[in-house]
């Protein structure tokens, strides 16, 4: 050998390798013949020049190919090189009479295609050891009873999807993916913008002006509430002994069951299940209602499937239409004074502060679908003097899929389009982000307008401490005090936080959704399908983050108005005195239109508080960032 050539020693054989300028461009090996590369060379030349290479033929040189580049290194090794591939030229005569040569090569390939199944089937059996079992992966809701049947019928869904005249009204609810079947497993950004590509954008959805106008607007028009209340009246059913036996029974079997799911006692809890399935109905009184949807977390906790229950609930929630929210904001306001009194409470903070100020900029937190503000552009269409420019930043979490910013988008078109109503000027600003990532530059600020910071009802849903010791919710009180607004309003749900501990969290759950559901049966009839969509939809989507979730994936996490004050005075706020004439005006609303027996209106600690039957349950205040 020349001394250009590279010698290796492997294995007792003597490798020598043509360098890559040399001419003869070949791998020389003792005990071997020589092999070209001349093979793969042609093999890549034929495939990038030629167009119309029938398909066989390009599976015979690359069967070729393959061998040429695979067999010296087997006879470096010392092994011999399996022939799993016919030669192509024997292939071509496969349509003539089968040779002593066909008859061999048929032989070979069975034999080799057993040896790789063979070595196949042992490497899956080797990696199923280390798989969970099958029936843990795969979430079918149906099939473990986790299904929530929004809709009992197909009936059903037209009543509730068409008005009053019969015609449709929008996509109905298992439309949009809420009643889907076996869609487990599938990420949520997936599942949602598969759902979005099959129908309509939700500009294509929006309802009328005049169904928004009732809502939003004519908030003096309570006459539902009479007709409600004796629906109630007609319909409720006073439970008998024995049905107040098995309510004392179901409460006492939802306890026991979640000890046997904490001990892991698959057995025990999946027989607890079961009775409470028995006892429980969707259909029922509040604690059968709740009861349904507490064994359905249970048994999803119990499976390990909690985590990804709530995300497809969570996906189905976005395709709920924003006409069925319109419907449920309606529900709500007219039956109950919480939503009504905090908007009041907002506006009319917002409207004293403006007075005559040229410019008015509200950074609204959450800001959704906008259902706060064209009650506040109605109202600064009629003061006195020269028009008020608004300005509304609406942010909000990012919504899953493709269009993240869509439902933002569309709640801008919205409030600009009843500011041309109503005459006011008017800019939108909307930002789809987690709202610790919002940066002081995205909002925008300019020096001559009066700033105002907004959120209502969902800072339950931005993560505290338990993920991180600097919580997003320290990061967002710390952003909003460095832009200085003239007023931060707050509105919280007030309720008591969750135990980390999985025992006390659910005695606590249990609880709180015992007199959440005894609201709802209190003041809405038990066939109302707006109740039942909130139910079965967003109830549940909160029952099971709170029973089935931990970690990361562990969100509800609500807290008291007292620990928010506490909050907000460690983040650099001081509180505002609370106005006496709004709190005047709200506990008149309440009497005038809601039954004070059961509601209450105070002010505790500059907070307006309201609840029912002695438990508070809302909240709102206004802070301004202390000077230093």
């Amino acid at each position: 050998m020349t001394s250009s050539y590279q010698q290796t020693l492997y294995q007792g054989k003597t490798l020598e390798i043509t360098p890559k300028n040399d001419p003869i461009n070949k791998i020389v090996l003792e005990d071997s013949s020589d092999i070209t590369l001349d093979a793969t060379l042609s093999y890549l030349s034929q495939i990038l020049m030629e167009e119309d290479i029938d398909e066989k033929d390009i599976l015979h040189t690359n069967q070729s190919a393959l061998h040429a580049m695979e067999k010296p290194f087997y006879d470096i090794l010392g092994q011999k090189y399996p022939l799993c591939f016919t030669d192509p030229h024997l292939s071509n005569h496969k349509n003539s009479a089968p040779s002593s040569t066909d008859h061999h090569l048929d032989q070979h390939d069975s034999t080799c295609g057993t040896l790789y199944a063979s070595e196949f089937n042992k490497g899956v059996a080797e990696g199923i050891k280390f798989l969970p079992k099958l029936d843990k992966l795969i979430l079918d809701l149906e099939a473990s009873k986790l299904s929530l049947p929004l809709l009992q019928d197909e009936e059903d869904l037209v009543k509730l999807n068409s008005d009053k005249h019969g015609n449709k009204k929008g996509k109905g609810l298992m439309e949009c993916g809420i009643k889907g079947k076996k869609k487990s497993n599938v990420d949520l950004d997936v599942l949602e913008g598969r759902n979005r590509k099959i129908f309509m954008s939700s500009s294509e959805e929006s309802p009328g002006n005049a169904m928004f106008d009732e809502v939003l607007l004519n908030h003096d028009n309570y006459t539902e509430i009479s007709k409600l209340q004796e629906e109630i009246q007609k319909k409720a059913s006073k439970c008998s002994e024995t049905d107040q036996v098995e309510i004392v029974d179901v409460v006492s079997l939802l306890t026991s069951c979640s000890h046997a799911v904490f001990n892991n006692d698959h057995q025990s809890a999946e027989d607890l299940i079961n009775q409470i399935r028995k006892l429980s109905s969707l259909d029922g009184d509040g604690t059968q209602r709740m009861a349904y949807l507490f064994a359905d977390a249970l048994e999803a906790r119990l499976n390990g499937t909690g985590s990804e229950a709530w995300r497809r609930m969570a996906a189905a929630k976005i395709q709920i239409p924003t006409s069925i929210y319109l419907e449920i904001a309606q529900l709500f306001i007219t039956v109950c004074p919480f939503p009504r009194n905090s908007l009041y409470y907002a506006n009319q903070t917002i409207l004293k502060l403006a007075g005559k100020a040229p410019k008015l900029h509200v950074i609204d937190f959450g800001v959704g679908l906008g259902f706060q503000w064209p009650s506040l552009i109605q109202a600064l269409s009629n003061k006195n003097g020269k028009s008020t420019k608004l300005r509304i930043t609406g942010i909000d979490f990012p919504k899953p899929g493709f269009r993240p910013a869509e439902l933002i988008e569309e709640t801008g078109r919205r409030l600009e389009a009843y500011a041309e109503r109503f005459g006011v000027p008017f800019e939108y600003h909307g930002i789809a982000s987690n709202w610790e990532d919002v940066s002081i530059d995205s909002l925008k600020i300019e020096k001559d307008e009066i700033l105002i910071a907004h959120t209502w009802d969902s800072f339950r849903y931005v993560r505290d401490e338990y993920v991180a010791l600097d919580s997003p919710r320290n990061q967002i009180l710390n952003l909003i005090r460095q832009i200085t607004p003239h007023v931060f309003i707050e509105g919280i749900v007030s309720i008591r936080p969750f135990s980390p501990f999985f025992l006390t969290r659910f005695r606590q759950g249990l609880m709180l959704y015992s007199a959440i559901f005894e609201i709802l049966d209190t003041l809405i009839p038990r066939d109302n399908k707006q109740r039942q969509i909130v139910e079965r939809s967003l109830l549940a989507r909160d029952i099971y983050n709170v029973l089935a979730c931990e970690g990361s994936d562990w969100i509800v996490k609500p807290e008291t108005y007292k620990q928010w004050h506490e909050r907000n005075l460690r983040a650099g706020f001081e509180q505002i005195t609370l106005d006496p004439v709004i709190l005047n005006e709200c506990r008149e609303n309440m009497k005038k239109s809601y039954n004070d027996n059961i509601f209450f209106v105070q002010e505790d600690r500059n907070w307006l508080v309201q609840g029912w039957s002695g438990r508070i349950f809302h909240a709102s205040s206004t802070w301004k960032p202390k000077l230093t």
